[in-house]
């Protein structure tokens, strides 16, 4: 995995860009686990956690994909 970083003179734009792009690894990282996880039996309150956690980021990106839309939208 890779350190985030977001580029210091980015414009806020490209900024919200590359947050959505390292969101979605995230995203991607915590599907995998909680596939792991069920694959494994793991106890089902382990599985509902991480579940809440994959949930959670998946809100953050769409809330910033519907900024990054919105913004998009407003461009005459």
């Amino acid at each position: 995995m890779s350190l985030i970083e977001i580029a210091p003179l980015a414009t806020k734009e490209e900024k919200l860009d590359q947050l959505l792009d390292y969101l979605e690894e995230i995203k991607d990282a915590f599907a995998e686990i909680v596939e792991e996880y069920e694959a494994e039996d793991a106890p089902e309150e382990t599985v509902d956690l991480l579940t809440g956690a994959l949930d959670a980021v998946e809100d953050a990106h769409d809330i910033v994909l519907d900024i990054v839309t919105d913004e998009i939208s407003e461009i005459p």
